[in-house]
């Protein structure tokens, strides 16, 4: 009986691969999202042409390529910029963590700001 009760919780512990799942639940990111809106305490130019912003994510490699054609940066600098996370989390190299969510063709990206800085909550909303 000890026998089969080892067999049994030799299999379900081998059965259970945690690198089965990614650490970041990313998939939805993947391709090209245009900006087309920033929610914030802050104000633009009624002519601000937020799509001009372009993000690029490569969930294969954790990398999403900003460009930015107009006169603003929006979300992060242009180029390159590796990212990590738990969840539905982005955290990146300079302690910035924006929280996504991807609803259709709607990506929304909250910045997720510190509590000792009044005012400094801003969200970008992307289209595919």
């Amino acid at each position: 009986m000890k026998l089969r009760f080892l067999v049994v919780l030799s299999v379900l512990f081998l059965a259970c691969d945690p690198d089965d799942e990614p650490a970041i639940a990313d998939a939805a990111l993947e391709g090209e999202w245009v900006l087309s809106q920033v929610v914030c305490y802050c104000g633009f130019e009624p002519d601000t042409d937020f799509s001009l912003t372009k993000v690029v994510f490569d969930t294969d490699r954790d990398l999403v390529t900003v460009t930015h054609d107009g006169g603003y940066t929006f979300f992060r600098e242009t180029g390159e910029h590796f990212y990590g996370g738990q969840a539905d989390r982005l955290g990146f190299s300079d302690n910035s963590v924006y929280r996504f969510e991807v609803e259709g063709s709607l990506l929304t990206l909250t910045f997720q700001d510190s509590p000792e800085i009044a005012d400094d909550e801003v969200t970008f909303l992307f289209k595919r």
